[in-house]
């Protein structure tokens, strides 16, 4: 969903005025027309000075060769004019800001995400983290909406157990659709949970047996791991105690894959279907995010994947 223009041009000088006074440049420790390549197709755009046929020659020239423009010169040229340009590309230009490519200097990383929040709050976005590389954070824009950061949370630690395109295309899906197609965020998150347990599954030999529902998968998974906390008083009671906790989550897997049947995506829906209001389907995808993190963090390896076909109920 294309986002309207809702930053106003307040708070994007605001942004710019901080930045200027504390000597931090958007560009990082790339030139700005490289930077801005990354955003923008300056090649294709006209150039300011007659001796130049593109927009990247012309910045090149300028603010690389003799840096006879104004710092800010990128709030005013026409040609990209950061004070009035949608808000989705705006918020690409703060990100890619802190990028870890763009910048290596953790401390600016955590003083410009300080300052893009503190205004962008005023308008109801944010700069939050969203991926890694390399043990390095990746951050977006967006707008702000409750339970969401914690979501994207889960996310990034689930794919450290989990990194593969597969899982990373799963748990994206599985986030992103929460406030746009509820019966898809259902639908993934059953797929996520039975991928995570036969990943454990496969990588401590066991068998994984075809007729197995999910919650006969759910149980398996936690008969092969070791849940009894090493510092406990008393390790055997409290691994009993988890246990019996545990063996309610079957009851949700339960609802979970009756929820994918009746809500989620897999089974026909008239033309006329509606699917669960955003605060169900908010709850489905935490719980199962939250299962999955215990289970993985228990395991304690990376797993290996394995995709099968999709349990029944």
């Amino acid at each position: 969903m294309k986002l309207k223009n809702k930053i106003t041009d307040v708070t994007r000088r605001h942004i710019a005025d901080e930045m200027t006074i504390g000597k931090i440049w958007y560009h990082g420790n790339q030139t700005e027309p490289d930077f801005l390549a990354r955003l923008f197709d300056l090649k294709s755009l006209p150039s300011r000075d007659g001796r130049y046929n593109n927009a990247y020659d012309d910045i090149y020239q300028h603010m690389v060769n003799n840096n006879d423009w104004d710092t800010d010169w990128i709030y005013s040229d026409p040609r990209i004019n950061l004070l009035h340009i949608e808000d989705e590309v705006y918020l690409r230009f703060l990100s890619m800001a802190i990028h870890p490519r763009v910048r290596t200097n953790q401390d600016e990383v955590s003083r410009l995400t300080e300052i893009f929040n503190k205004h962008l709050n005023a308008d109801g976005f944010e700069i939050a983290q969203t991926d890694e590389i390399s043990g390095k954070p990746i951050f977006s824009g967006r707008q702000k909406a409750i339970g969401q950061a914690q979501l994207v949370a889960k996310k990034v630690e689930i794919k450290r157990y989990l990194n593969t395109a597969y899982v990373n295309g799963k748990i994206n899906t599985m986030t992103d659709a929460i406030h746009k197609n509820t019966d898809l965020a259902i639908g993934t998150a059953k797929e996520l949970l039975e991928t995570t347990c036969k990943s454990i599954l496969q990588q401590k030999g066991e068998t994984i047996n075809s007729d197995w529902t999910l919650p006969q998968l759910l149980k398996a998974t936690t008969n092969s791991l070791d849940f009894k906390p090493k510092e406990a008083d008393d390790p055997d009671k409290a691994d009993k105690s988890i246990r019996q906790i545990l063996s309610g989550i079957g009851t949700i897997v339960q609802g979970v894959g009756e929820l994918r049947n009746s809500y989620g995506t897999g089974h026909g829906k008239g033309a006329d279907f509606k699917g669960l209001e955003i605060k169900y389907a908010k709850l489905l995808v935490g719980v199962v995010s939250e299962i999955a993190i215990l289970y993985l963090a228990t395991n304690g390896e990376t797993a290996e994947l394995i995709e099968n076909e999709t349990l029944t109920v």
